[in-house]
């Protein structure tokens, strides 16, 4: 069977193993199929292999299962904004039973001038702030708890202009800086920055070039974090709520004017924060 993106060679993959409790069920809804750099490779098929997870490889990505009931997976894999291939291969026990192939995707340049130079070119004195707030990001965006959530569809943290879209090449000052991993969305000083999802603040501090910035967790995988904020409303290890207010859009950290820049992490690895927005 062939779609427009994804080949299966094999539909249902049987095991003797046995089977969690047979009514058990958990709601797999996860965002639509978006197999681009950047994007989340989301095919679903028929095991009642309890041991799919250990056996299943899709090439280099990292992923995750969902078991829906005893016979239906969900099988979810970030794919990194360097990812070249055009396609990724699924196979169980070394046997292909997948071919989803890579849609383009097109990411503009973007070319900003900051005057700050310390924000440009951080003098050394600096540095060893710099690595270490990277650290603490790095293991908070890494973070994997068990918890289930009841679906992945978030609200959009902030109403305003998006400046900056997610995956965008940027230059500053004519120079080549790493891609932008987030979204960009401008509003006034002042206004309400809420959670798209129930979670928990992980990481909460004021970072060189993030500003004031909040990470949370929303389980399984998924981490968001909301930096430049001009003041942070929730606080570290406070369990938040969907529409709960985290802080208020502010210019801190390296910026040219108030916005908030919305990360969005699976696996740890960043993907484009519009793929999980409640249509």
């Amino acid at each position: 069977m062939k779609n427009k993106f994804v080949t299966l060679f094999l539909v249902v993959i049987t095991s003797c193993a046995n089977l969690s409790s047979p009514n058990a069920t958990i709601n797999c809804s996860f965002p639509e199929d978006n197999s681009y750099a950047g994007g989340l490779i989301n095919i679903s098929i028929s095991s009642n292999d309890t041991a799919l997870e250990d056996k299943l490889r899709i090439e280099d990505l990292k992923f995750s299962i969902c078991r829906s009931d005893n016979l239906n997976v969900v099988i979810l894999a970030p794919v990194p904004l360097s990812y070249a291939k055009k396609e990724v291969k699924l196979t169980l026990s070394d046997q292909l039973i997948a071919v989803v192939d890579l849609k383009d995707k097109f990411y503009r340049e973007s070319r900003i001038e900051i005057t700050n130079q310390d924000f440009v070119s951080p003098p050394s004195i600096m540095q060893e702030r710099i690595r270490d707030e990277y650290l603490q990001g790095q293991q908070a965006k890494n973070t994997f708890t068990k918890r289930v959530l009841k679906d992945f569809n978030m609200d959009k943290p902030l109403d305003g202009i998006t400046s900056s879209e997610f995956g965008v090449k940027r230059y500053i000052n004519n120079e080549p800086r790493n891609r932008h991993i987030g979204l960009d969305i401008a509003n006034k000083e002042g206004t309400p920055i809420t959670a798209p999802l129930d979670g928990k603040i992980i990481l909460s501090d004021n970072f060189f070039y993030k500003g004031n910035v909040i990470y949370i967790d929303h389980g399984g995988g998924l981490v968001t974090s909301y930096s430049h904020l001009s003041y942070k409303e929730a606080k570290l290890n406070q369990r938040i709520s969907k529409g709960d207010i985290l802080g208020y859009v502010g210019s801190t950290g390296r910026v040219t004017g108030p916005h908030l820049h919305w990360e969005v992490y699976y696996l740890g690895i960043p993907i484009n924060p519009e793929i999980f927005l409640d249509p």
